[in-house]
């Protein structure tokens, strides 16, 4: 049975509902399931607390931490072995923050990027501030408050790192191009879009995503309704846009249809009513669909009870009626939580980069994969990380060798929506439209850095209607642009086409 222990300043720095969300992650940063619990009874000090698992081997710990002017980011820290003395969380976290820093700024060095003087200062001051913590031992509030420094520095100098890296590789992208092919879109939920919201979406989004949901297409078995969507695809042939259609497979109570859930039980009857439900969609939008989001989210599960060699079984289901629809146009799947935070509390086996991995080798015609940011969300959402850790998380599922397309939401408001289905997790992190909207310019921009990336999605349009993810539309439920928009344009005028 393998512990790690760990001591805090205080509950406000570690609330007891964080040691909830805490987890332990090996090499390639995928959890493994373990028993959380508090050492000393809630007001002792200082905190202490465990995590135990069945396995022994080092790892790292990834917890919530408040970082003053930055607020709540999931933080990690560098391998820890097992040992019987509690380590110091702080210290642990600035150890794991600088290392993150200087190994990035290493690669991409050797990579070609060239570091300005005044970044070079920043990350030096993050080390100098660290050592400070280490020589600070054993005077405990020396410790933390040097710690504290070296996190907020290391993340402030992370983020300058990334500024560069992406001004740096995007001027080396416009060499080749003046303008680049990457897709920049969003969804258009199961509706018509109207024509504040339509003006709007031209201006921001050079593609469109049309969702062909089953749940609407096909409200009773065999019955198909297109109507909505027809005038979806219509619309978007005459403003120009190119189109992602799907996914066309989700298992949530948004896309599947009610009468599905009569066959739970036979999943050769929920495999056969998918397979002629995407024929019937494919073959009618066959031609008008750039491309095809064909299933999403199924490593996280769904409303419906399958077994994960039942989801895999569906997902090549899906796959293989689709090309026979369809042989021509390509295909992506898509995955929710890339950092698989669900694997420490449940009992999944494959990881969503270790399931797109068996997916690609076994040689469907898989043409790309989507990953999905959904940051700030309950439930199943992502927590708020700092910038370095989303382009390690990109260039891990680079290695597939596949092009990505990034599925992003960040709210604009903490407010309850009660339109949304997803509500705002209850943190710190900023979450004003001016927040929003320099979030998704400063992760957008990195991602349209990497030559990789080929799509990258805003996930919800307007806070207004029915809709999955509370206060992230780019139009409030007033039918007002947010700022998010003014940066999308930017982004397009300057970058796309």
């Amino acid at each position: 049975m393998g512990q790690f222990h760990f001591i805090a300043p205080s509950h406000e720095q570690v609330p007891v509902e964080t040691l909830a969300t805490a987890y332990l992650a090996g090499m390639e940063g995928i959890p493994w399931r373990s028993a959380n619990r508090w050492n000393h009874p809630e007001g002792a000090l200082p905190v202490a607390f465990s995590l135990e698992r069945t396995i022994t081997e080092s790892g790292n710990l990834n917890i919530p931490w408040h970082v003053e002017g930055l607020g709540e980011v999931m933080l990690s820290t560098a391998s820890l072995m097992e040992t019987s003395a509690p380590y110091n969380l702080p210290l642990e976290l600035a150890r794991g923050v600088v290392n993150r820093l200087r190994n990035q700024a290493a690669d991409w060095r050797m990579a070609g990027l060239d570091i300005p003087d005044e970044l070079s200062t920043q990350i030096h001051e993050a080390s100098n501030a660290f050592v400070a913590a280490i020589t600070s031992l054993p005077e405990h509030d020396k410790v933390v408050a040097a710690s504290n420094q070296a996190i907020r520095l290391g993340l402030e100098a992370g983020d300058s790192l990334c500024t560069e890296y992406t001004r740096q590789a995007l001027a080396a992208r416009h060499q080749n191009a003046e303008h680049l092919p990457t897709l920049l879109g969003c969804r258009l939920g199961s509706r018509t879009i109207d024509e504040g919201e339509a003006t709007h979406f031209a201006r921001g989004f050079n593609t469109a995503i049309v969702p062909f949901a089953w749940r609407e297409i096909e409200q009773n078995a065999g019955k198909h309704e297109w109507g909505t969507f027809d005038q979806q695809i219509t619309w978007c042939q005459e403003q120009g846009l190119r189109v992602i259609g799907g996914p066309l497979l989700q298992l949530d109570e948004q896309h599947l249809p009610d009468w599905l859930y009569l066959w739970e039980d036979d999943f050769e009857q929920i495999q056969s009513y998918l397979a002629q439900y995407i024929q019937a969609t494919v073959s009618r939008y066959r031609g008008r669909v750039q491309v095809w989001n064909c299933a999403a989210r199924m490593n996280v599960g769904g409303t419906i009870s399958l077994s994960e060699e039942q989801r895999l079984r569906l997902m090549v289901t899906a796959v293989d009626e689709l090309r026979r629809a369809d042989p021509q146009t390509p295909i992506v799947l898509s995955f929710d939580q890339p950092w698989a935070e669900y694997l420490s509390t449940n009992e999944h086996d494959l990881s969503p980069l270790h399931l797109a991995d068996s997916l690609v080798r076994a040689d469907l015609g898989i043409a790309g994969i989507g990953i999905e940011f959904n940051i700030g969300y309950q439930p199943s959402g992502t927590a708020p990380r700092e910038l370095v850790e989303y382009s390690n998380q990109l260039d891990r599922w680079a290695v597939l060798g596949l092009p990505v397309i990034a599925f992003i939401s960040y709210p604009s408001d903490a407010g309850e929506n009660p339109n949304a289905r997803r509500a705002v997790r209850a943190s710190s992190f900023e979450r004003t439209p001016a927040a929003q909207a320099e979030f998704a310019n400063q992760l957008m921009m990195l991602m349209l850095a990497k030559q990789f990336v080929q799509g990258v999605v805003w996930n919800e349009l307007s806070d207004a209607g029915a809709h999955e993810f509370a206060n992230a539309g780019v139009i409030d439920s007033g039918g007002n642009a947010k700022p998010l928009l003014d940066s999308l344009i930017n982004i397009r005028k300057e970058h796309l086409t």
